[in-house]
């Protein structure tokens, strides 16, 4: 089949691909020659396989056309399909990807636990143990394979790299076999001991042991797997003398809490610690997404369409899974083995509430607030992806369904009480423009690949339609159609008998009074489903037909002065177009589109196209929106057989005011006098009248990360009925503009609180050692006694000592094992009194924790700080101090392997020496 002879052809050519000088190989056109067919058979088969995520799709001129799968092997993993130019791929080859990005959760509820596993898997000397804390069924297996994965996939283990998993809980009631098979025993060790025999340390050599249920371990075994840890050697059971070697990094994973379910030496030889939280711990948003991730995979493995209702989607989503992933996982592998086994020789999998096993159903019986009113189809293809389902379209579904109910609600009113038509017109227009406006503002920022396809070919129909009727579309209908036909998808909407029969009037309704309409509407529909799998129905195609009847599409002969507006951006020129037609109510304008990486040479041959198919004899009005254009019609004017306006800087305004004078004939000349006396920028800068919002200020010295970590916790400490705003503001911006800062013209600031002054007088300042130690207890009545009661600053105070613990602000701005790093930090800090002579102040000490916490992560991910205030003088004249602090530090560099610098030494110093009203930085 020519389909599957493309992708072998591809798969086969694409590493022979040059990104900088690509060949014609890859074109549509070069396969078309080479496979002896038409182009548009060519090009329709690979843009069938671009929705299929199988090919690559560049669009460049030519456009080229690469497999996916010998791309990935090749040269490096995409996240799509599609991509506007060759700098676009080239830009993600510099950023690079890896298995964690496309993780569900990645950014959500497992982002913390993929940096501390990031930081693990780059730490020098071999990476840093880790262990997986979570509940049975959280994906903690999985996690460890991915671990595996990345760290092969970065070059940080060879591409051969064993990788062992091995489960205690299987040899917990055998404590020797156990040791066996963790270290190898020797002959005649143990009972049964025959031979010798290498353990998993030795197999998994050069790569991971993954140790689950590690709990299960013995005290003995803790204790030689903390000497392996320790040192990198081990002993087989029955051994006496000598050591054996192995290069293997260890992933543990436990579902116990680790406070008296292991040895405190063994504990502290793992550094970092990863909570991998339970489904219902992570969201509604991450749960029906892995809902949609099993139905995808069960749909590939029985190799058809799954079509599931919306209610059950509903409820498969809602259930709470006591075996959380796992359990998810087997529910729906039932569910689809069950239903598909009842009809094993039929073309899909259909389920409904009533397939659901009563575990599941039994909730669905209670009150509840269902988030789907109308019970619509979803269907999952065995070649869609979790982002095409994800961008839920079930919701617009509903959207559609009421617009349609409110159009035939309309047409039964009318056909009762024998209204004008035109009125009827007028409301089913303002309904669907409603619909269509909510879909193009309201949509996400990122609609996937799927999006992309649709346009793309909703913009080859259109044009198609254009030519071969001689028509005109109107202003961004290309981009209003594509996004009606992405959400609405597949979806069928149920409808009752009585709205069946007036559905037939409006379609009997259209037939009638639109006659033009309907054939460009069933052209279009013909057209569609020979390029993409669409379901339209009888009331999708009367509403297409309302939809290109408000359009008012003229003859594209029609004689009038022209106008296109030509801007940069996805959608910008249509936008304006759109807007200025439907407020003058006439098609004016036409838009031209342009990508920022679009040629001078691209836009005249678009525009070149448009002069030579249309009549301009009356003349022609170009508005452009940045002077890189305005130059452009100097290069088709000999195409010209009629005056020519070109004007810079368009806006909505300019188009409606434009629009306006040629709908009335005004002469060019004229028009353009008119424009230069009412385009003036206009411009003010206006604040807030109403009574500014009160907000703390959250900064650090550093950077964001750890201003939005103490936003976060104050956040948790202020309850939200008082209404009071925390807001993370950069340091830098603080200290350069002062109270200037337009941060204090919007707001009421209270105070600032962070690990550095930023010396602004007007506003207090609270450091967060003060907040730590209780000391910051007087500020804050200060602050808050004007505001609110004392109860409610009683309150706030208990909740701050709560969440402000040493142990609570450095686990939420570290990656580090909270109790762990705050013991060596204190041994740091006992040696450097010790050393120094002299006894710590106590808001230094707890300074120093915080900071010197943050510093060991820094040295442990290789990002330490590199300059420091006066640094030269600094080593000329604080030799001595410079010793002790490099001497008393020494305690933490041998635990972490890490080496400290003297500009981080320069930072202890200045905590050290600091006044009690100063700050330093972390």
């Amino acid at each position: 089949m020519l389909k599957e002879d493309l992708l072998s052809y591809l798969e086969e050519k694409t590493h022979l691909f040059q990104i900088d000088t690509p060949s014609d190989m890859f074109t549509a056109n070069s396969m078309a020659e080479f496979f002896q067919v038409k182009r548009n058979t060519i090009s329709q088969y690979l843009n069938q396989m671009v929705e299929e995520e199988k090919v690559i799709k560049i669009n460049t001129r030519p456009v080229y056309f690469l497999s996916r799968f010998t791309f990935e092997k090749e040269f490096f993993p995409v996240q799509m399909c599609m991509f506007d130019s060759l700098e676009s791929i080239k830009k993600q080859a510099e950023n690079g990807n890896d298995i964690f990005d496309g993780l569900i959760g990645a950014d959500g509820s497992l982002e913390k636990a993929i940096k501390q596993i990031k930081s693990s898997v780059f730490y020098p000397d071999g990476g840093l143990p880790l262990i997986l804390c979570g509940p049975t069924g959280a994906g903690k297996s999985y996690t460890a394979s991915l671990i595996y994965q990345y760290s092969v996939e970065k070059g940080v283990l060879a591409k051969d790299a064993p990788f062992i998993s091995f489960n205690c809980a299987q040899y917990a009631n055998n404590p020797e076999l156990l040791s066996s098979n963790l270290f190898g025993n020797v002959k005649g060790a143990f009972t049964g001991a025959d031979k010798t025999t290498k353990g998993m340390l030795e197999a998994a050599d050069g790569g991971i042991l993954f140790l689950d249920e590690v709990h299960r371990l013995n005290e003995e075994g803790q204790e030689k797997l903390f000497t392996f840890l320790d040192q990198g050697v081990y002993r087989r059971m029955g051994e006496t003398n000598g050591w054996h070697q192995a290069d293997v990094r260890i992933i543990f994973a436990t579902t116990l809490n680790l406070e008296g379910n292991f040895l405190k030496t063994f504990l502290r030889r793992i550094p970092i610690q990863i909570t991998i939280p339970s489904l219902d711990e992570r969201g509604d948003k991450e749960k029906i997404q892995f809902v949609y991730l099993f139905l995808i995979h069960e749909a590939q493995k029985i190799n058809r369409p799954i079509h599931i209702t919306s209610r059950a989607l509903d409820a498969l989503t809602k259930h709470n899974y006591s075996g959380n992933l796992g359990d998810l996982k087997n529910t729906i592998k039932y569910l689809i083995a069950s239903s598909f086994a009842e009809d094993p020789e039929s073309d899909r999998v259909s389920i409904s509430l009533h397939d659901l096993p009563e575990k599941i159903l039994r909730e669905t019986i209670q009150p509840t607030d269902h988030k789907f009113k109308q019970n619509s189809e979803i269907i999952i293809k065995p070649t869609a992806t979790l982002n095409q389902l994800f961008e839920s379209r079930m919701s617009h579904t509903d959207d559609i369904k009421k617009t349609y109910e409110t159009i035939l609600r309309l047409f039964n009113d009318n056909q009762k009480r024998k209204l004008d038509k035109t009125i009827l017109e007028q409301q089913v227009f303002n309904e669907i423009l409603a619909l269509f406006d909510k879909f193009i503002f309201n949509s996400e920022k990122s609609t996937g690949v799927m999006m992309e396809v649709i346009t793309v070919n909703v913009q080859e129909i259109i044009r198609y339609l254009e030519n071969t009727n001689n028509v005109k579309f109107n202003g961004n209908s290309v981009f209003t159609m594509a996004h009606f036909l992405y959400y609405k998808g597949n979806a069928v909407i149920e409808w009752s008998s009585e709205q069946k029969k007036v559905i037939n009037q409006i379609v009997h309704f259209a037939e009638e009074n639109y006659q033009s309409e309907c054939q460009l509407v069933t052209q279009f529909i013909k057209l569609l489903n020979n390029k993409l799998d669409v379901h339209m129905s009888r009331m999708d195609e009367a509403m297409l037909t309302f939809y290109l009847r408000s359009l008012s599409i003229e003859p594209a002969n029609e004689q009038r002065v022209r106008a296109i507006i030509l801007a940069h951006g996805y959608a910008t020129a249509s936008s304006i177009a759109n807007v200025a037609n439907r407020l003058l109510h006439k098609n004016i304008f036409e838009a031209f589109d342009m990508p920022l990486d679009t040629s001078v040479d691209d836009i005249v041959e678009r525009v070149l196209h448009y002069v030579e198919h249309t009549d301009v004899s009356k003349g022609l009005v170009i508005l452009v929106d940045m002077g890189s254009l305005k130059d452009i019609p100097s290069q088709f004017t000999k195409y010209m057989n009629g005056p020519l306006a070109i004007i810079n800087n368009v806006s909505t305004q300019m188009a409606l005011f434009v629009g306006e004078m040629l709908g009335k004939g005004i002469y060019l000349e004229e028009m353009i006098d008119k424009l230069k006396t009412s385009n003036e920028t206009q411009y003010s800068i206006i604040y807030p009248d109403k009574k500014k919002e009160k907000v703390i200020v959250t900064s650090c010295f550093t950077g964001m990360g750890t201003a939005l970590q103490i936003q976060k916790l104050l956040e948790e400490s202020i309850p939200q009925d008082l209404e009071m705003k925390i807001i993370a503001h950069d340091y830098s911006r603080l200290e350069e503009f002062g109270y200037a800062d337009a941060l204090f013209q919007l707001y009421d600031v209270l105070a600032i609180v962070g690990t550095a002054d930023p010396g602004i007088r007007e506003v207090d300042y609270i450091s967060l050692e003060d907040l730590i130690s209780g000391q910051g207890e007087g500020k804050l009545r200060k602050i808050f006694q004007s505001v609110i009661n004392d109860d409610q600053i009683e309150e706030i105070n208990n909740n701050l000592l709560r969440n402000f613990s040493i142990e609570q602000v450095i686990e939420s701005i570290t990656i580090l094992d909270t109790e762990k790093i705050l013991i060596h930090v204190e041994e740091f800090l006992n040696r450097l009194e010790m050393l120094m002579n002299k006894r710590l102040p106590n808001d230094k000490k707890v300074a120093l924790y915080v900071h010197t916490s943050c510093l060991v992560e820094r040295l442990i991910r290789q990002a330490p700080i590199e300059t420091y205030h006066d640094m030269d003088t600094f080593v000329e004249y604080q030799k001595d101090m410079i010793e002790m602090i490099r001497d008393a530090f020494s305690v933490v560099e041998s635990i972490y392997s890490v080496e400290i610098n003297i500009a981080e030494i320069g930072y202890i110093y200045d905590y050290l020496v600091a006044e009690p009203s100063s700050e330093s930085v972390f």
